[in-house]
């Protein structure tokens, strides 16, 4: 007689850990409350903005109007400070075309809230060696890194928390000088960008990140 023996369950690689935070839950609200910040409507326990509600089919419209409030966990972390990802523009070419960039970044959040409203930039940090956006969910920050270095070149790094699902993009406009080698294109190849990832790789903290987005 032969002996079942379970097998291990495959884990991918580059999959993300499970999301979890304090901001979203796993039961469904009752009686499709609304968000007093955003407007946003809960339907079937996913945030959906007044858009969206327009656009759904009769049967899955809400019967009645909204009669409760309840803040969503987009507007909530953005009252407490609490980003679950950060892109960090470094460098100084990309403000010769600062409006365009900016463009760009408002483009793709409007695309991500099309299929996931809590997808938001949160706010903007203006500092002397960069600019900071923090946004409420990772898979954003992801976006907006693969967004930027295809329409303006540049060099883009991710790096994630194993702790926690917090992702953290670096894009750099343009290469360190130090690292370019005369005779080569500006657009770096694939042996380049290993090499930046081994030498050229800024100084890492030891501190990951502050709960007030430092």
């Amino acid at each position: 007689m032969k002996t079942f023996t379970p097998r291990r369950k495959y884990k991918h690689p580059f999959k993300e850990t499970a999301r979890q935070d304090p901001y979203r839950s796993t039961s469904k609200p009752k009686n499709h409350p609304q968000c007093p910040a955003c407007h946003a409507v809960n339907v079937r326990g996913r945030w959906l903005s007044q858009q969206q509600v327009a656009r759904l089919a009769p049967a899955n419209k809400p019967s009645e109007e909204p009669k409760n409030e309840l803040k969503c966990p987009a507007c909530h972390q953005k009252e407490d400070e609490f980003a679950l990802g950060v892109v960090e523009l470094r460098g100084e070419a990309w403000k010769q075309t600062q409006e365009e960039v900016l463009n760009t970044l408002r483009n793709t959040e409007t695309i991500a809230r099309s299929r996931n409203d809590q997808e938001r930039i949160l706010w903007i940090k203006e500092l002397k060696t960069m600019t900071k956006i923090y946004v409420a969910l990772p898979e954003l920050a992801r976006r907006i890194g693969r967004e930027l270095e295809n329409s303006f070149q540049g060099f883009v790094e991710y790096s994630h928390s194993p702790e926690e699902p917090y992702l953290r993009v670096r894009w750099w406009s343009q290469l360190p000088h130090m690292k370019h080698r005369p005779g080569h294109a500006l657009n770096p190849s694939l042996e380049e960008k290993n090499l930046i990832k081994e030498r050229g790789r800024p100084h890492k903290s030891k501190s990951f990140r502050s709960r007030s987005g430092g």
